[in-house]
C-alpha cells in the first residue's frame, strides 16, 4: 500500500482538533475515517511508529490487535498527538508548504515528506520573520 498523503494529513487534522487533550478511534470514524479499513490501519501505524500519534498512558501502539488469520481488533484507548505530530500538522497546514509537498514530493517516502515538511515551514517562516524585519 502506498502512502496517501492526504490521508495522513486528514489524521493528523483530526487529532489536532480534538476538544480535549486526547482522543480515541471512535472520534477519527465520528469525523468520516472509519478503523475498520485497511487505509486506517496502514496509516495509523506510520504516524504511531514515527511517534507523532501515541497512547497516552505511554503504552506502545494505538489500540489495534491483529490475529494470525489478520482479523483486526480494537480497545478504544485515549490517544494523543505528540509535539512532534503538532510540529509536523502545523507544517503541513501552511498552503505554501502542502502545495510544494504535493508538487515536488508526490512519491516521497513519509522520511522524506515529514524532513521536507518542517524544512519547507523553517524556510518559509525565516522569510517572513525577515519581511517583519525589513531590509
Amino acid at each position: 500500500m502506498k502512502i496517501d498523503q492526504d490521508y495522513l494529513k486528514r489524521l493528523l487534522e483530526t487529532a489536532q482538533a480534538s476538544l480535549g487533550p486526547t482522543f480515541t478511534i471512535d472520534d477519527l470514524e465520528a469525523a468520516g475515517l472509519p478503523y475498520d479499513d485497511d487505509a486506517f490501519e496502514f496509516h495509523m501505524m506510520i504516524l504511531n511508529e514515527q511517534g507523532l500519534i501515541v497512547r497516552d498512558d505511554g503504552d506502545a501502539g494505538f489500540g489495534m490487535f491483529k490475529s494470525i488469520d489478520g482479523h483486526r481488533s480494537w480497545s478504544v484507548l485515549p490517544l494523543r498527538l505528540s509535539a512532534s505530530g503538532h510540529e509536523l500538522i502545523e507544517a503541513l497546514e501552511n498552503k505554501k508548504v502542502w502545495a510544494t509537498l504535493k508538487r515536488e514530493f508526490k512519491e516521497a517516502s513519509f522520511t522524506t515528506l515529514k524532513s521536507a515538511a518542517l524544512e519547507l515551514a523553517k524556510g518559509y517562516l525565516k522569510q517572513q520573520v525577515q519581511g517583519l524585519l525589513g531590509p
